[in-house]
């Protein structure tokens, strides 16, 4: 091999360097021979390799053995499979020499014979002269040649051929299908590998099929070709790209196939991008590939795609007037445009949108270039206007927005239809009939807690629902509140206000608790009387009742409604004691807490004696009046006096002990006529008639 073509090869190996760093790392797995096959109409093709850089280098040195063993022939599988030795002698690389008219004109051939070879391989070495940094060195050289000797056999399957790779069967016959196994003939003192084998017949023949999903993106004086690669990765392992200008001769782009240097186990790419240089712009060129197998069969052609290549778009429009005209609902819309940018340019565009950053919709989308100004009629309330420039290769370029705003004070509708509810958790839903003016924008909602008060606004902003949530204490003095709405469209011009919305809050406080004012209790009776609650909403008051120390539980004895303060308990029994105590209900049907019990023992049904003496003594000088009085009756335990003025009815005025017989009255008016009544109240519960004087003072 000359000294010229060594180079020539050392520098496609140094090119390639990349594809082999690029790689998983060498070695980590067992020595084993891989085998693949494809069928072909009349033969079997085989193609093999070794799993790691010392079994390729010793395999070179031994070559390789292929067994055959027919399995089937027809529907039957042989009980005892037909063996057949393929290789006579083993299968070695051809020798340098038969590579010398091989390597010209063919890339793949230099790679193979270089690794096999020749004197020296591209390696960056490690520096160092020790013997460890040469062993290290030696390991990579042999690593590197491994690689590329596969790499260039996958491209080429002549090139398998002659690195040993390699073999075709015509001794095959249609209806037979074989097991193939390939040895390498190492000695296993040497290194042991595991044989590899495929099984297939005739009949695993298949046409190859067309590349799929090729497309092209054409840009300008380019064109970016992508085709799905991982689709056919078993059919195909490099291939040719074709281009025509006339959509009939195609004519090759790459020298050598294209293969796919990015293909990596983990994350590959499941596309080949090719770019391809385009000699002019605005003219059609088309684009076909083809697939090489690994048995260097060349597929059928794609799909022919094609397209133009186009100038870009470098300048933008700009608006220079927005001018609305007499009638309020049209304007008309001028812009400008760079002469140096018009060969690129193919049209103008026009869009709209309500807000400056907002969505803008196309108004007008084939504006001719040469024009620079349009009239636009049916404005909304806000317009934000803008021309985009399209060119000829697509691109677009759009200018600034220019804003555009008809004359307009005339408020919406006032809103109407507004209704409410409140839950027990204070939350209120508004709804109401929705406007209906194009240029509407909102509501916003006002809430007062008295009917007299002035309105707050509750919304931040105007809502554009014709609904509201808003959320109110329950708990306050204030039984009802009141809501109203306003209307405003995209001007801010208002409406009037709508009709007052008036809810009442659900009840979910207790009313408040009556209040015992006196009692009495003789001849069998338990006469009670109480202040009413105070709450607005008090409906009625319940009266409980139960015998002091005996474990049974409240009787409901009385349900009296309000106004009225006083109960007669005719259902009790003469000397027992009895527990009293009221709850307040309201119209909602709260109830009130239970106030303190009262403790009342009922009167012995006796008929005591009246008070022997009970008179009085008016002395006006010294302002006051003198009570006296005697009770002959034993086991007496208090005296009870009550005064009346006037008119007014008696009320409990003094409460004496057993053993006292005499009162000075000195809280008195003049010309007042003052009644006296006295009774005594025995041990036993019962009391004496009463005894009642009047005294005019």
């Amino acid at each position: 091999m000359n000294r010229y073509l060594v180079q020539a090869i050392l520098i496609i190996l140094i090119s390639f360097s990349s594809v082999a760093y690029a790689q998983q790392p060498i070695g980590d797995e067992e020595p084993e021979v891989k085998v693949i096959s494809v069928a072909t109409k009349d033969a079997i093709k085989l193609r093999w390799g070794v799993t790691t850089p010392l079994a390729w280098k010793y395999a070179n040195q031994y070559g390789y053995v292929i067994e055959r063993k027919t399995i089937a022939i027809g529907d039957e599988i042989l009980k005892e499979p037909i063996v057949k030795r393929l290789t006579v002698t083993p299968i070695l690389p051809k020798p340098m020499m038969e590579w010398e008219n091989f390597v010209d004109g063919n890339d793949n051939a230099a790679i193979a014979a270089q690794a096999l070879y020749g004197e020296d391989f591209a390696v960056d070495m490690e520096e160092g002269g020790n013997a460890l940094m040469q062993i290290i060195n030696k390991a990579k050289v042999l690593e590197q040649r491994f690689s590329f000797a596969l790499f260039a056999a996958d491209q080429d399957y002549k090139v398998a051929e002659y690195s040993g790779l390699a073999y075709v069967d015509t001794d095959v016959k249609p209806n037979e299908r074989y097991l193939y196994r390939v040895y390498t003939a190492i000695p296993e003192e040497r290194i042991k590998v595991k044989f590899g084998g495929v099984y297939t017949g005739l009949s695993e023949y298949r046409p190859l099929p067309k590349p799929q999903e090729f497309i092209g993106i054409f840009k300008d004086k380019h064109a970016l070709l992508s085709w799905n690669y991982k689709l056919l990765k078993r059919e195909y392992t490099s291939y040719i790209i074709e281009r025509s200008v006339d959509g009939t001769s195609f004519a090759k782009l790459n020298d050598r196939p294209l293969v796919n240097l990015n293909d990596k186990d983990e994350k590959s790419s499941e596309r080949i991008f090719y770019i391809d240089s385009l000699p002019q712009n605005d003219k059609t060129y088309y684009y076909r590939i083809k697939g090489i197998s690994p048995f260097g069969e060349v597929g059928p052609t794609s799909e022919v795609i094609s397209g133009v290549g186009k100038a870009p778009l470098l300048h933008n429009p700009g608006i220079i007037e927005a001018r609305l005209l007499p009638d309020n609902r049209s304007a008309v819309i001028s812009w400008e445009f760079p002469e140096e940018g018009i060969e690129t340019l193919d049209h103008f565009e026009l869009f709209r949108s309500d807000m400056v950053n907002g969505k803008y919709t196309a108004v007008r989308s084939d504006i001719p270039k040469a024009s620079r100004t349009i009239t636009v009629t049916q404005l909304n309330t806000i317009n934000y206007f803008s021309i985009t420039a399209v060119g000829k290769d697509g691109s677009r370029r759009k200018s600034f927005p220019q804003m555009i705003q008809p004359v307009d004070d005339t408020p919406p509708a006032v809103p109407f239809g507004l209704i409410g509810t409140i839950d027990s958790t204070g939350v209120v839903q508004l709804q109401w009939q929705m406007n209906t003016e194009k240029d509407f924008l909102g509501y916003r909602v006002f809430r007062a807690n008295l009917e007299n008060e002035e309105f707050t606004q509750i919304t931040i902003k105007p809502t554009p629902q014709n609904r509201f949530i808003d959320t109110i204490k329950i708990k306050n003095l204030n039984p009802k509140v009141y809501y109203k709405i306003q209307s405003f469209d995209k001007r801010y011009n208002p409406s009037n206000f709508s009709e007052v919305l008036t809810l009442v809050k659900p009840d979910v406080v207790p009313p408040t608790q009556p209040v015992f004012e006196s009692f009495n209790a003789e001849n069998g009776v338990i006469e009670l009387t109480w202040i009413t609650s105070s709450s607005v909403d008090a409906a009625k008051t319940l009266i409980y009742r139960k015998e002091k120390g005996a474990e049974t539980s409240w009787a409901l004895i009385a349900d009296i409604n309000i106004p009225e303060t006083k109960h007669r308990d005719t259902s009790v029994q003469s000397g027992i004691t009895y527990l009293y105590t009221l709850v307040t209900i309201d119209e909602s049907g709260l109830e009130s807490e239970p106030i303190t019990p009262l403790t009342i023992r009922s009167a012995k049904q006796t008929i005591n004696p009246e008070i022997d003496k009970f008179d009085g003594l008016v002395n006006r000088d010294e302002k006051r009046i003198i009570l006296q009085w005697k009770y002959k009756e034993g086991e007496i335990n208090e005296f009870l006096l009550y005064r009346a003025e006037e008119d007014e009815k008696p009320t409990l005025y003094k409460v004496f002990t057993d053993q006292e017989e005499k009162f000075i009255d000195n809280n008195l008016k003049v010309n007042t006529h003052y009644t006296y009544l006295l009774k005594a109240v025995l041990d036993s519960g019962t009391s004496s008639p009463i005894k009642k004087i009047e005294i005019n003072y």
